[in-house]
Order: C-alpha cells, then sequence, then structure tokens
C-alpha cells in the first residue's frame, strides 16, 4: 500500500518472500493480493533464478510502472525527481498527447489498494491551459467516465472532456491480463477492472472552500440546472455529492458558476424501462433516503433524478450543519447519522426532511437568506418523497409503475420549484 502511495506512477507490485526452505511470489493488484504457491528453491533452483531474473528486469512495464509517466531530470544535489510529462494515447484519432505536470505529486489520490483508486494530476498542455488528468481502475461492466464525457459534451454546467485513454484489451491496462484465471471452485474471483484515463479542465475550488452564500447560491443553482440538461441527454449523475460540486473559474457567466463534475458512476437514463432496480451508487452521507432505506428491499424503486435532486438538498444540509462551527447541537446527531450504516443513514434523513427547522436553527454564521432556502428546499423534497412513498409504500410488495410514470412527468416542474428557490435570493 504504501508503495502504491509513493509511486503514484504504479499499476502493480511483485515481491519474493523467502523463507529458509520456499520462495512465494506475491502480487499487489487493483483487484487485491496475488500469491503463488510455496516453491521449495533447493529442490527447483532454476525456477528462483527465473524469479529473480524476472523481478530484476530493466523494463518499466514489466516491473509494474505506467510509462507514459515520466519524471523530469532529478533535481542537483537532493537526488529528487521533478514534475515531468503524463501521455495520453487516444485511440479514436490515434494520437499520442503530452502533458507537462504542475508538480511531482497528484493534486488527490485515494490510497486503498483495492477500489477506483483515483489519481488526479494537475497538468498544463501545449498552449499553457491549466487541466486535470485523473486515472482510475473501472469495473469493466461499467460504462467508463468517457463515455459520459463525450456525450456530455457541449452541455452547460457539466465536466468537459479535453481527452481520454482507454487501456481495454491492453496487456498492462486489464486487471485479467495481469493475473491468471481462478480455477473452478479454487479462490475468490476477483473483478476484471480496466485502465482509464481521462483529461478535462481545470474549474473552481469545492463548495465547503467558502462561506460567501450568494456564491454557493448560484453554484448550486447552476449545477442543478446543469444536472437536468444531463437528464436531457439521458445520463444520470448518480453521485451528487460536495466533491462533485465545484465553482466555476472566477468570474463565470450565469450558467457555469457551478460545475457538476465526475460521472464515473453515471448511468443511462432507465427508471421507466426499469422501475425496480437494486442498483446503488453514490456518496453515503449525501444518498438519497430512499435508496438507503430501500436497500436490499425487493421492491426499491430504481435510482432516478429526484434521488439525485435530495442529494442536493443533503449536500446543502453538509454545507450548512458540517462545514463550519455552530452552536447548534441539535444537528450534529443527524450528520454523524448520514455517514453511518445505510439503514441509519436513510431513517436519519427521513426523520430531518419532517422535522420543522426555524431561522433560529440556522447556524448564525450563515445569513437569514440562508436559512430561508434551506426551509423552503426541505419543503420541496419532503412534499416529492411523501408523494413518491404514497406510491411504493413500505418497497416489500409490489407497485404500481405507472403512478411512478406519472410521478415522472412533472419532471421540468420538480426542477423549477427547486431552482426558483435559489433564484428568489439571487435575482
Amino acid at each position: 500500500r504504501e508503495i502504491f502511495a509513493q509511486q503514484p506512477n504504479r499499476l502493480f507490485v511483485r515481491i519474493l518472500v523467502m523463507t529458509e526452505e520456499h520462495v512465494r511470489v506475491i502480487q499487489f493488484d487493483r483487484g487485491g493480493a496475488l500469491y503463488s504457491p510455496l516453491i521449495p528453491y533447493h529442490d527447483e533452483p532454476d525456477t528462483l533464478m527465473r524469479l529473480i531474473i524476472g523481478l530484476s528486469s530493466v523494463d518499466e512495464a514489466e516491473l509494474g510502472l505506467d510509462t507514459t509517466i515520466q519524471w523530469g531530470a532529478y533535481h542537483n544535489g537532493t537526488g529528487r525527481k521533478t514534475p515531468g510529462t503524463i501521455s495520453v494515447f487516444n485511440k479514436m484519432s490515434n494520437q499520442w498527447s503530452s502533458y507537462r505536470m504542475r508538480g511531482v505529486d497528484p493534486l488527490f489520490q485515494r490510497n486503498e489498494i483495492i477500489g477506483r483508486t483515483m489519481r488526479m494530476w494537475h497538468v498544463v498542455d501545449s498552449g499553457g491551459q491549466v487541466l486535470v488528468v485523473k486515472d482510475a481502475w473501472i469495473e469493466k461492466k461499467r460504462e467508463a467516465e468517457h463515455y459520459y464525457l463525450l456525450k456530455a459534451r457541449g452541455v452547460m454546467g457539466v465536466q468537459q472532456l479535453v481527452d481520454y485513454e482507454d487501456r481495454t484489451g491492453l496487456r498492462h491496462g486489464e486487471l485479467k491480463f495481469l493475473r491468471p484465471a481462478c480455477e473452478d471452485g479454487v479462490g475468490r474471483p476477483f473483478e476484471n477492472k480496466v485502465f482509464q484515463r481521462i483529461v478535462t479542465p481545470c474549474y473552481g475550488e469545492a463548495l465547503e472552500t467558502s462561506t460567501h452564500e450568494h456564491k454557493i447560491f448560484a453554484a448550486l443553482h447552476d449545477a442543478i440546472a446543469a444536472h437536468e440538461r444531463l437528464l436531457d441527454r439521458g445520463i444520470l449523475h448518480c453521485d451528487v455529492s460536495l466533491g462533485n460540486v465545484l465553482f466555476g473559474v472566477p468570474g463565470a457567466p450565469d450558467g457555469l458558476r457551478g460545475i457538476l463534475i465526475d460521472l464515473d458512476l453515471a448511468v443511462r437514463v432507465q427508471f421507466h424501462q426499469k422501475p425496480i432496480d437494486p442498483l446503488t451508487s453514490g456518496t453515503l452521507c449525501t444518498q438519497s433516503q430512499f435508496l438507503l432505506r430501500g436497500y436490499s428491499l425487493r421492491f426499491r424503486p430504481a435510482h432516478d433524478y429526484l434521488d439525485d435532486l435530495e442529494s442536493f438538498f443533503w449536500t446543502f444540509v453538509h454545507l450548512i450543519y458540517d462545514e463550519v462551527d455552530h452552536e447548534q447541537g441539535w444537528a450534529q446527531g443527524f450528520i454523524d447519522a448520514f455517514d453511518s450504516s445505510k439503514g441509519e443513514s436513510g431513517q436519519a434523513k427521513r426523520a430531518f426532511l419532517e422535522r420543522r427547522i426555524r431561522i433560529s436553527d440556522i447556524p448564525k454564521c450563515w445569513g437569514e437568506e440562508c436559512g430561508h432556502v434551506l426551509i423552503a428546499f426541505q419543503q420541496v423534497m419532503r412534499k416529492v418523497v411523501r408523494e413518491k412513498e404514497a406510491i411504493v409504500k413500505s418497497m416489500d410488495r409490489e407497485w404500481d409503475p405507472a403512478q411512478m410514470r406519472n410521478l415522472h412527468a412533472n419532471k421540468r416542474k420538480h426542477y423549477q420549484d427547486v431552482l426558483d428557490i435559489f433564484e428568489m435570493v439571487l435575482y
């Protein structure tokens, strides 16, 4: 794990473990750990030599390093590496593009071995534009993020795609090519993943970096409007959260004051065709209470745009109560519960929607306008949730999909009801 953290260009790690009698090869990759049988190297010295020679290769790719990430010249005197370049090969254009790193370390990285293991880098293109490179290992069964970003090209307020690389089918691009298949009945099957790289513009800071109310209102307004435009393109975001809504660049015009990013969990809009679907995606603390309370229930409604609108509400709630110091002790219990187990989070969110919030319940560091926005947003979401509950009841028995389609027929009104809340204080 520390090797992956300290060597962000590392795709996999192979090591030898030796005892007095045996040797074993262990491989760590984005599917976890894989190890060979114990090999009696006194009886098989040739095998030991082949293992040592193999792990002593001068071929960086064979050692598990991503050769498209190259460091600059080592700093004289310290021996430390300096920022280099990240190259991207686009299969569609059959061309390489090179981007210069702005720093040696990623601007963000997940250090777990198993998972999406996302890494992001600040880079500059040949024209001097600051961009972001994002690397991730994505489950093969999911559509790649670049697929949705290509469909979202030109959608105002949604992250745009500059370049991408898809390593499907390449030797070091899929887990299945890095490890042998499991024998029938032996071992645990692994989830095949593919290395994907995207390049996008660099937008503004995260929402929690500011307490300027109108700036936050504008960002949320434009991100919600962008979410509807994305839906009209046939894409449901499915992971609305604090980390996935950014401020626009300084001086951004209306429509670009908030940017909806990260489409790696997005899905095609199909909640009409599959009204009941167990798929659950998103960030726990901002997931809708329906998805959480209905987790593992047979007749839970499919993730829809109303769930994402509710996620915008929980994002706003976290900004108000979890990103600042305040005197509202009652709120901390809710905030803690929102990020606990799925069941507890769902129940706490449902209770919060029914709680009567007053202006006096808003932290004093926020203005009265902020309180009015929160109260109005809560009322809109409470009404929608009650309407949805009237259709699906307790989600433990069949319900009429036609009634859900009738509710979804009010999509434009649902979005406008929320947008009106922010427009009331912005204009």
